[in-house]
């Protein structure tokens, strides 16, 4: 077996980790707790990170959204991946608002956007529209969002 990490090796790992992306803080420990186990300087480590603001929940929060409505997905399962990641409820909803405050999105044109993205029409039949409302719902956008954007006909 090999010698345990000291305390700066293990930052290292962290800051490397971070390097590549923003990560929440929950997230990071859980990364670096599946590398290298209980390690003692653990929560040393991940106090730093954030004394440094290498870590920010909020910041994290707010990218996350961001780069998550860029995709097209809606409101519902950028709640949830938040959730997954360990952010702090109060963060992801404060997160998602603000969202919507500053970047004016607009979920029901966002549903609309993505529907069209990957549907080339409207559908023709019940078979159809159960099919583009399941994979709306599976992007993220509510029941109301999802049939708004099969009902409204995208501007051209």
């Amino acid at each position: 077996m090999s010698e345990p990490l000291s305390e700066s090796e293990l930052r290292q790992r962290a800051v490397s980790l971070l390097a590549r992306r923003d990560h929440a803080r929950r997230e990071l420990e859980t990364k670096l707790r599946s590398k290298v186990g209980d390690h003692p300087a653990l929560a040393a480590v991940i106090e730093w990170c954030e004394e440094h603001g290498f870590i920010d929940d909020r910041r994290f929060a707010g990218f996350f959204v961001r780069s998550r409505i860029e995709r097209g997905h809606g409101p519902l399962r950028i709640r949830q991946e938040m959730q997954l990641k360990g952010v702090d409820r109060e963060l992801i909803e404060r997160a998602i608002s603000e969202a919507g405050d500053d970047d004016g999105v607009d979920w029901f044109a966002l549903a609309r956007e993505t529907r069209a993205r990957r549907f080339r029409s409207l559908p023709q039949d019940q078979k159809e529209k159960a099919r583009q409302l399941r994979f709306l719902q599976s992007r993220g956008f509510d029941a109301e969002q999802s049939f708004a954007a099969l009902d409204i006909p995208e501007e051209e």
